[in-house]
């Protein structure tokens, strides 16, 4: 009926009585530490027949087969640690086994003999067990087990099948030839095991396994519960349970509501759906409790029906309480809700600017979902005025629940967006684009949805209009596209008017820009021949470098001009100032803090330092890398003071002063 297995280790104080000896063979070796395999000791000694024999040394885990006198090779061996200082492990056989030398046998052929034998011990025996009476190897949690054997008071623990250790203070009795104990409430079916609790213990196997008793289900209820209700489990020795699992869920033993060895009652958790319900035992083992079908809401509506957008929807139905997202078909997928108010009876959501007519999904905590129809209203056009215009006449679009609008879009891809609009609920007042021509219009409305009309009619305008968006230096000439430039007669920009028209066709029409225009963002005025006069939109005029190179005077001799290029030194030979009067005067420019520039065009790599006529406020270093072309520097509004003498070191024109290392410069310009 019985095995025995015992695990003694070596003492290191044995190691030199346990030497080895090995044939000869390439991969054998005796050396302490090396690349080849060799052992340095084995034990315990003597063994306890069934225990556990172990081997130290080097790269054993190339041990394939360990022979013992009277027992078959051994082949099963655990490789503890590998390498220079390795270990492994074998079971010594619990018959068939004698005294004599142990061989050790390598993947390439070779081995290793001990010098001294391998002896066993005897003495320890476990030579059976029972719960209640003699023969009976099942019983239950609380149970008392009985284990007979001899020197049974050299064992100190109880280890169950995936159990901590009961131990000896535990006993409820305990001599040479008995132990008794209770089986563990965490005890599963399985052998058990004695132990002497040493630092490296010897532990006995029994051969039969103890058969351990659990939980039993007689019944769950309900069968269809609701996420936060009671459910109760009964049956026996329920109070082995440490936790129920759930699909989707878990409830651990502390959170139950009541726990008894009969019944336990606990509360369905919200992320529980529907499947097998196991109660999972101390021990580990699951035990099945029945299976549940999560309650979802039923009997479902909504209203009102259409609703609009941005209104507030109720759906009225049972176990509403359940719900944790509500989604609306949209466009691009689902659009979710903000819910407002919920109940077990009714559900109330704002209707988002997006969502469309279809089903709407109704989400719990589980992971199910509900759906129910809503219908979402659209805009209706009732009247138009006037029925049939010119492109770039107003519009006036009479209907319900226009304010759903987005944009309006008119032949040909001409669209006004709800911004550019003035619209109501009840109206939409707009100006055709000037572009349209053709029949009908398209409502966009926030949502996704189209609503067509196939009525207005939309004449071609006449009008000249601008489609690009034209951008050019003063005195450079500029292009601009559009329609019905052939009945333009002249050109402003702002208050300016342009006096050189170069090129036209009915859709384009190049120009010069005036040079007094100043630089910025102006209106675009084209007058036409029958005294109409239309702003069809801006014109940018961008800044023209001003060359400052001319105002530019040796330090030392400010009636000097500075030759250029210049290579920057930071003494008198490579370093100058730049004049805010002559010959270029730029005190009577127009100048920006951060959008005006200076820019020195370099040719070499180096460093720039960038100062005011006083010296004691620097603006800063700027570096030019090889390759590099140009340093720009936005002005700020202390460099632009001093380029208008609103600051001024009192006696001298100068604007800044310039100096470095290595730069190399062939140009400045300033940018207004």
């Amino acid at each position: 009926m019985k095995r025995y297995f015992n695990i003694f280790m070596l003492a290191v104080v044995a190691l030199l009585g346990l030497s080895l000896t090995a044939c000869d063979n390439d991969d054998l070796s005796t050396d302490q530490y090396g690349s080849d395999v060799r052992v340095q000791a084995f034990g315990p000694c003597p063994v306890l027949r069934g225990g556990t024999l172990f081997f130290y040394g080097s790269n054993l885990d190339q041990i394939k087969e360990i022979d013992i006198p009277g027992a078959d090779p051994i082949t099963s061996i655990e490789v503890l640690e590998r390498g220079g200082h390795s270990k492994i492990s074998i079971q010594v056989p619990a018959e068939k086994c004698d005294t004599g030398i142990v061989v050790l046998k390598t993947q390439k052929g070779g081995e290793l003999r001990t010098v001294t034998p391998i002896t066993y011990r005897e003495d320890i025996k476990l030579k059976s067990f029972y719960v209640g009476s003699e023969g009976c190897l099942s019983g239950k949690p609380g149970d008392e087990l009985t284990i007979k054997g001899d020197y049974l008071n050299l064992m100190h623990g109880v280890i169950f099948a995936e159990n901590d250790t009961v131990k000896e203070d535990n006993f409820l009795s305990h001599d040479r030839y008995t132990i008794v104990v209770r089986i563990p409430e965490a005890a599963r079916t399985g052998v058990i095991k004695l132990t002497d609790l040493a630092e490296e213990p010897a532990v006995l196997e029994s051969e039969e396994a103890l058969d351990v008793k659990g939980a039993t289900v007689e019944s769950l209820t309900p069968a269809k519960p609701k996420a936060g209700q009671s459910v109760t489990v009964k049956g026996a020795m329920l109070q082995l349970v440490d936790g129920i699992n759930l699909q989707g869920a878990s409830v651990k033993a502390d959170a139950f509501t009541s726990q008894r060895s009969d019944q336990i009652v606990f509360t369905l958790p919200a992320e529980a759906t529907d499947g097998e319900v196991m109660l999972l035992l101390k021990s580990g083992v699951e035990v099945p409790a029945g299976s549940i079908q999560t309650v979802v809401p039923t009997n479902l509506s909504a209203a009102p029906s259409p609703v609009k957008n941005g209104a507030t929807l109720t759906i009225t139905g049972n176990d509403l309480d359940l719900i944790t997202s509500v989604a609306f078909p949209a466009a691009d997928g689902n659009v979710e809700a903000e819910i407002a108010s919920k109940s077990a009876g009714e559900l109330k959501v704002k209707v988002p600017e997006t969502a469309q007519s279809g089903n709407l999904t109704l989400s719990l905590a589980n992971g199910k979902t509900v759906t129910v129809a809503c219908v979402i209203k659209t805009a209706a056009i009732t009247v138009l005025s006037p029925e049939s215009l010119m492109a770039g006449e107003q519009l006036v679009i009479r209907g319900t629940d226009l304010d759903l609008v987005a944009s309006v879009t008119f032949p040909v891809d001409q669209t006004i967006e709800a911004k550019d609009m003035k619209v109501t609920a009840n109206a939409i007042v707009l100006t055709v684009p000037s572009g349209a021509a053709g029949t009908g219009f398209v409502l966009n409305l926030k949502n996704g949805t189209k609503v067509e009309n196939q009525t207005l009619v939309i004449r071609p305008s006449t009008d000249p209009t601008l489609t690009n968006a034209p951008s050019g230096n003063a005195g450079k000439s500029v292009t601009i596209e559009g329609a019905n430039y052939n009945s333009v007669e002249a050109i402003y920009i702002g208050s300016v008017k342009v006096v050189k028209i170069t090129e036209r066709s009915d859709s384009k029409m190049t120009f010069v820009i005036p040079e007094t225009v100043a630089a910025g963002e102006h209106d675009l005025i084209l007058k036409t021949s029958d005294g109409g006069s239309f702003n069809v939109g801006k014109i940018t005029v961008v800044p023209n470098e001003i060359d400052v190179t001319a105002n530019c005077v040796k330090q030392d001799d400010q009636n000097t001009q500075m030759s250029f290029p210049v290579t920057l030194t930071w003494d008198d030979n490579g370093r100058f100032r730049i004049q805010r009067n002559a010959p270029v005067d730029l005190t009577k420019m127009t100048w920006t803090a951060g959008k005006s520039k200076i820019k020195f065009y370099v040719s070499s790599a180096g460093q720039l330092q960038f100062n005011d006529a006083n010296w004691s406020d620097q603006f800063g270093y700027h570096n030019a890398a090889e390759g590099d072309k140009v340093v720009e520097v936005a002005l700020t509004q202390t460099m632009i003071d001093w380029i208008t003498g609103a600051q001024s070191d009192g006696w001298s024109n100068t604007a800044f002063l310039i100096q470095g290392s290595g730069m190399t410069i062939t140009k400045i310009t300033l940018v207004p």
